[in-house]
């Protein structure tokens, strides 16, 4: 049995890599060291409040430093066998990187491992999920929209389909959003050790914020317009897109649209006063790929909307609904008609109740109920139903 806090196997490799990197100019973190010990061990702490208790949070992508400046990077293994480092080396490439409209990640450094012909490490910047922490001005949305837009019209026109556009796949750079920075494994965390401040400042003080495309392990590259043609498969995040097939061929640069679309809908969705930007993001997931505006189309269609918001309205605040009073209330009536399933008398009852009546009575349902034992997902003996309990996600 694996000690509590020790390496998995996967990290082992990170650490047989430490001495070879090191040759290369990157130093990794001191849990990856060879013969690292636990420092808490020393000190008979609590391993949680020690940094190099944090073990990687991906197999394939660990955090660095350059020795020659000091400054992060990520290393990401790579196969050597599909089309991921020449699209990313080609999109970093010095005639690419001076369009401003290139949103793809810049690589850094390749580095082919020695006695591994499959494998390879992209050196990329330290980068962060771009919605991480959440937007507050309608500016910031504003400038994220035109950027993945751009950045993918940047693409097509390349004939690069990236072919998974997703939420995972978009990054920051927030050296100036976090100017203390955060740790690779505990990134609400400036040193990876809990129990201090977590500090920064908003998007629209520090603007522009840039934004990335990374992961072109599923992409494709077409030597010409004329060259390109229908693919097929399912990889990728967003499975909702309807022509995806594995027998049937579709268009990827139409897939790109979809799930670049998808990500506009999620942001609508959480945040309000954004609905103004919903009939983009609902046609660029047209369910009829041929419906779909291609890249340029989509980034005119939003400058189009865009151009009408005044300085004021890109400067209001926007709020996260699930941060919200306004969602929480929605989400306590949806626990409530959930819990009276089946009684429709109930639930009209309900809807007509003035939000007040509603907390005070789940509370005091909630408190009858503290000593059932029925099951959170069975009916108890007395046939009635569990309350189901009531969770604010908030930040860490």
């Amino acid at each position: 049995m694996r000690e509590p806090y020790s390496l998995r196997n996967d990290e082992v490799r990170w650490v047989e890599l430490q001495p070879y990197l090191l040759s290369r100019g990157y130093q990794l973190r001191p849990r990856y060291q060879p013969g690292w010990v636990g420092s808490w061990k020393a000190t008979n702490g609590m391993a949680l409040y020690h940094e190099d208790s944090r073990s990687a949070r991906y197999m394939n992508v660990l955090d660095a430093r350059r020795v020659e400046d000091d400054v992060k990077v990520i290393l990401k293994r790579a196969p050597t066998t599909t089309q991921e480092i020449p699209i990313a080396r080609y999109l970093s490439s010095e005639a690419l990187l001076s369009d401003p409209r290139n949103r793809s990640v810049r690589i850094l450094d390749v580095i082919l491992l020695p006695g591994d012909d499959e494998w390879a490490l992209l050196v990329m910047p330290y980068l962060r999920w771009f919605d991480d922490p959440h937007f507050q001005f309608r500016a910031e949305c504003v400038e994220f929209f035109r950027q993945m837009l751009q950045g993918l019209e940047f693409m097509h026109e390349h004939n690069v389909a990236h072919r998974d556009a997703c939420h995972g796949n978009i990054v920051m750079d927030s050296s100036r959003l976090i100017p203390k920075g955060f740790h690779f494994t505990s990134q609400w965390s400036h040193t990876g050790v809990p129990g201090f401040p977590f500090t920064y400042t908003t998007r629209l003080a520090v603007a522009p914020v840039d934004y990335f495309f990374i992961d072109f392990g599923l992409s494709t590259r077409f030597a010409s317009f004329e060259d390109r043609h229908l693919v097929t498969g399912m990889a990728g995040q967003n499975k909702t897109v309807p022509e995806l097939s594995y027998d049937i061929p579709y268009d990827p640069f139409k897939v790109d649209i979809y799930h670049l679309g998808g990500v506009f809908a999620e942001i609508v969705e959480d945040y309000h006063r954004l609905g103004i930007f919903q009939p983009l993001a609902t046609a660029m997931m047209h369910q009829d790929a041929s419906q779909r505006p291609d890249a340029s189309s989509a980034l005119a269609q939003f400058e189009r909307i865009a151009s009408g918001l005044g300085s004021r309205e890109l400067n209001s605040r926007v709020l996260l609904y699930k941060k919200s009073r306004y969602a929480r209330m929605c989400r306590r009536i949806r626990e409530h008609l959930a819990y009276w399933d089946g009684d429709e008398e109930a639930k009209r009852s309900l809807l007509r109740m003035p939000f007040r009546i509603i907390i005070r009575r789940k509370n005091t349902e909630s408190e009858k109920r503290k000593s059932s034992k029925a099951s959170a997902t069975t009916y108890g003996d007395s046939g009635s139903k569990p309350v189901v309990p009531f969770r604010e996600k908030t930040m860490p």
